[in-house]
């Protein structure tokens, strides 16, 4: 049945002031139109009022795991269980993720390719779960980073094969790592793992194929071998040290490169932070010397946003801590750590990111014709960005699934 939504206010997702007393009209899962809410049809409609609460549109999630426990011992489950486990783990990942809120996300690395069937089931209206990109298999070298959730490739040759099998099996992305990671033993985060020539090969061939490449970059030598490659989104953007004596190496041209280029960041700004509330081991020591938190790193943050970097809403849920339900998280930080004002964050986390994955033609606003991709907030996020904590209501093509907190699928 075709519907009208509101609610006290209206954020569209183009950046201006929230609206009162609109209205939003759907039809055949599509938005047709935004009015006035007192000069809405009579007839024909299904009427949905949120009298106190915020109409916006659905959030997007760039960053997720789907196939990872983000609880203890997470490491040990990626390399132990059976792909089995892994597809009924991602499934109530995919849901959890469509109730907090999020419409589309992008998975970048999950194990044994398991995301291509959770993605099909989604799709075929078996299970419940946000609209979806994939990247399949990280690419990654012998004992690189998330090897054990990805394809080894140490030669040019060998990457661009690796990206290519990702892309045969339908996915729309590829995610290489640039540098080590904190979460494979013996990796190294501030050192790169592929040159900027071979990066560049991936890229290049992927868009060949109709593709894009995301990468994982923590060291400054792979951010900077991610722009010499013309990457189209660096994630992390760390900017950590080789030198393990100093923390960051943080290069100013690079990052006025990455606002001329219009490389999109995901700076994963709640990932750290998760764990300083909900991990009892993770300490502040810790914490600075992985980068996170750290008073020089909310430094380069702020400086990369006065450049123009445009940031987009990674969390990378499914690492420890970081549960599939928490992209409420991303924007709070933003405003607290970037210095982003809340409308400018919501922004970033539903128009800029639905540029990010280009599918801004269809979702990440709530403008004429495009789906009606919506979510239904308690309270006022432009007031208080920790508004978005409290998603109410959902709605996915025009179809809610979840209506004043009561999951319907």
């Amino acid at each position: 049945m075709n519907k009208i939504i509101k609610g006290k206010y209206l954020i569209d997702g183009n950046g201006g002031k929230p609206k009162e007393n609109s209205a939003v009209i759907i039809e055949n899962g599509r938005i047709k139109d935004i009015t006035d809410a007192n000069n809405i049809p009579k007839d024909g409609y299904e009427i949905l009022d949120y009298p106190k609460s915020t109409i916006m549109p659905g959030l997007i999630e760039v960053h997720t795991h789907m196939h990872v426990s983000p609880e203890p011992g997470n490491y040990e489950a990626a390399l132990n269980d059976s792909d089995t486990v892994l597809a009924i783990r991602a499934t109530d990942a995919v849901r959890k993720t469509l109730m907090s809120g999020v419409t589309t996300m992008r998975d970048i690395g999950s194990k044994n390719h398991i995301a291509f069937p959770v993605r099909d089931a989604v799709d075929a209206g078996i299970i419940p779960g946000p609209r979806m990109l994939l990247a399949g298999q990280v690419v990654t070298t012998t004992a690189g980073h998330c090897n054990y959730f990805g394809t080894e490739a140490d030669t040019l040759d060998e990457a661009v094969t690796a990206a290519r099998a990702n892309i045969k099996l339908g996915a729309e992305w590829i995610k290489i790592m640039s540098t080590g990671g904190g979460f494979t033993p013996r990796s190294n985060m501030r050192a790169a793992q592929y040159p900027a020539e071979t990066l560049e090969a991936v890229v290049n061939d992927a868009e060949r194929l109709g593709a894009k490449v995301c990468s994982h970059a923590h060291g400054t030598v792979g951010v900077v071998n991610c722009v010499k490659a013309g990457m189209h989104n660096i994630i992390h953007c760390s900017w950590l040290a080789e030198d393990p004596e100093k923390a960051f190496d943080y290069k100013e041209d690079v990052a006025d490169e990455i606002a001329e280029k219009g490389i999109y960041v995901d700076a994963t700004l709640a990932t750290g932070y998760m764990r300083t509330f909900r991990d009892p081991e993770f300490s502040p020591t810790e914490a600075q010397k992985m980068g996170f938190n750290a008073e020089e790193r909310v430094k380069i943050l702020q400086d990369m946003r006065k450049r123009g970097v445009k940031f987009v809403s990674g969390i990378d849920s499914g690492m420890l801590y970081v549960r599939f339900d928490d992209i409420a998280y991303t924007p709070e930080r933003m405003v607290e750590v970037v210095g982003m004002g809340n409308m400018e964050a919501i922004v970033a986390c539903t128009k800029t990111s639905a540029e990010c994955l280009q599918v801004d033609e269809e979702t990440g606003t709530i403008d004429k014709n495009k789906s009606a991709d919506i979510i239904v907030v308690e309270g006022n996020p432009n007031d208080d960005i920790k508004a978005l904590h409290n998603v109410s209501s959902v709605m996915l093509r025009g179809e809610l699934v979840k209506d004043n907190g009561i999951e319907l699928v």
